[in-house]
């Protein structure tokens, strides 16, 4: 009977446990070393320093080839040497994982340099353990509050209807999964405590808390929650004022500690603010755009969480400590979110420091749910519905975000609404201008960005050819320009145009294909899907393709555009194809 306890316990983390991990091995980027990626960069550059290079200071980056350099993100601060601008608790909860893999390296026969296949797949498969983790503490939080019903609906729209998925499997080597995972261990270590006594949970607790705001300052903010619980309950207030508040303030600074030094080393200050020009306008907050906008909106992309914040309301009846908890904490992390000078995250699936607090952000889903759950049974084919729906909505777009269709921060409602619930959707987004890049320089000093830009040809190619594509002539005749030949080193928006013709309008593929390109490697490849854009056969219409020219392409790179008749009868006709080099600048003052 115990077992079969057992597994009705956890049948259903098991369950998330092997699709997560499922899907990690089987379609993570590890095999192709693309793990590592973003601000992994930066707890990349700790842990080579620890284990590659065993130099503490970063002294081994100015002897790096500029190839290797790109590795690390390290950031170069007047009069002082480079050091990383990222702190380095995620990298700490990384080493075990990075050890592993350094060991397996050299047994296997790869490059023993902290970037081989090994170590990405050790790192993305450590995120996937935060991940699972995070959710097991979730589970034994819930259990004491929730039915078995309610905690693992709760589990499982957590886990496959959030950007926690996203962040969990397939990008694991950045710092929100770790974050929520401490954030799981520090309410499970305080409930703990509050319902034993034993200080040993309470130390788990204040262990956890100081990684978390190490890993990020700003979540300081957890502390109302124990606070909450003791004002409002007499007996935990005199249990706190006898304890050693030594022991848990050693516990909290402990995993400073290391931070705290390398800062000393490398500055002469015990604190330090690495991020440079990067600010939190307090007064200049982005809260409706966060939550709303079409570039990363929270509860745009990750809907789910509405009836999370609903349900924050329903904690009153059945943990009245928590409701107010929560109503504290998490409008103080919106607005602390929003306040970044970058309140989009970047190229980012939702907002990723949202992440963060969602094992408080379970409680009021959880409350949401048990509410629907009194309501009339005619409405569960409902509920569940819905949860089906979440779920897909979810799957499509960390599927578009992959493929970079799903742009992050440069999208707009066009391209929103056009990949909404879409499973085939144009993959030209970005040639049909459907994408908007910020204004990062203003974003940057605080201000609203700009939105007036002009348009400026600074140079223009012809092809003056007519060409024809059909299943015997599968590629028109290109044009090609010559990187030397572009006027800037810099990024220009290229505007490839063509007339195009066809015979018929279904039952082809056709394509303008363009793409930047050496012999040695490809760096740009898009297509205009032809068969989607022309409407009416034997009419001529002009398509249009607006793309950046790569700014890592070589001076002996070069711009090829073309037909490519993929399948199908008919034909298509090109003629007057046009490539013209743009500099858009905006026409408001900076």
């Amino acid at each position: 009977m115990r077992i079969l306890s057992l597994f009705d316990k956890y049948l259903v983390i098991s369950f998330i446990a092997l699709i997560s991990i499922g899907i990690y091995v089987d379609k993570a980027d590890w095999r192709t070393s693309s793990m590592i990626r973003g601000d992994a960069h930066g707890y990349c550059a700790y842990l080579a320093s620890w284990v590659i290079y065993q130099d503490f200071t970063f002294e081994f980056y100015n002897d790096l080839e500029p190839a290797l350099k790109e590795r690390y993100w390290l950031n170069q601060h007047e009069n002082l040497k480079p050091f990383p601008k990222l702190t380095m608790g995620v990298a700490m909860l990384q080493l075990p994982s990075f050890l592993i893999a350094h060991w397996l390296a050299g047994m296997l026969g790869y490059a023993q340099d902290g970037w081989s296949v090994p170590y990405h797949f050790a790192i993305g498969f450590n995120g996937v353990l935060a991940f699972l983790l995070g959710l097991w503490f979730i589970q034994r939080l819930l259990l004491k509050r929730f039915s078995k019903v309610v905690t693992h609906s709760t589990l499982l729209l957590v886990a496959f209807a959030t950007n926690a998925l996203y962040y969990g499997v397939f990008d694991g080597a950045q710092s929100h999964i770790y974050s929520f995972m401490l954030v799981s261990i520090a309410m499970y270590g305080f409930d703990k405590w509050v319902c034993l006594g034993a200080l040993k949970w309470l130390l788990a607790a204040s262990l956890s808390f100081g990684f978390i705001v190490l890993i990020r300052p700003t979540n300081v903010i957890l502390i109302v929650l124990p606070i909450i619980y003791i004002i409002n309950n007499k007996y935990l207030l005199s249990r706190i004022l006898s304890l050693n508040y030594v022991a848990l303030l050693v516990a909290v600074i402990l995993p400073m500690i290391p931070q705290f030094v390398l800062w000393k080393m490398m500055t002469g200050q015990w604190l330090f603010y690495s991020y440079g020009t990067e600010k939190i306008y307090w007064l200049h907050p982005h809260i409706w755009e966060g939550l709303f906008s079409y570039r990363n909106g929270w509860l745009t992309y990750t809907p789910v969480m509405i009836f999370a914040l609903t349900g924050i309301w329903l904690l009153r009846k059945m943990d009245k400590n928590m409701m107010i908890a929560l109503a504290i904490i998490i409008p103080l992390h919106v607005y602390i979110v929003f306040s970044w000078w970058c309140w989009y995250y970047g190229s980012s699936l939702s907002i990723r420091p949202m992440i963060d607090f969602y094992p408080l952000l379970a409680f009021g889903l959880a409350a949401f749910i048990r509410w629907l759950l009194t309501k009339h049974f005619a409405i569960y084919p409902v509920i569940i519905g819905i949860s089906v729906l979440l779920v897909i909505n979810n799957s499509l777009q960390i599927q578009q975000y992959s493929q970079s269709q799903l742009s992050g921060s440069d999208m707009t409602g066009d391209a929103f609404w056009t990949l909404f619930f879409n499973t085939d959707p144009p993959k030209n987004l970005k040639m049909l201008g459907m994408y908007s890049a910020p204004d990062t320089e203003r974003l940057l000093q605080g201000k609203d960005e700009r939105t007036l830009r002009d348009t400026i040809i600074e140079n223009e190619w012809l092809s003056g050819k007519e060409s024809t594509i059909n299943k015997a002539r599968q590629f028109g005749s290109e044009i090609r320009v010559p990187a030397s030949e572009f006027d800037t080193p810099y990024d220009r928006i290229m505007h490839v145009m063509a007339i195009v013709k066809s015979t018929q309008v279904e039952n082809y593929m056709a394509h303008l294909v363009i793409s930047f390109d050496t012999d040695e490697a490809n760096y740009g490849y898009h297509t205009i899907e032809l068969h989607k854009v022309i409407q009416e056969k034997n009419e001529w219409m002009t398509v249009h393709a607006y793309l950046r020219k790569p700014q890592d392409l070589p001076e002996h790179g070069v711009l090829k555009a073309y037909g490519w008749y993929q399948k199908g009868d008919g034909k298509i006709e090109i003629k007057d194809l046009k490539v013209q080099q743009l500099d858009c600048p905006y026409v408001e003052p900076l």
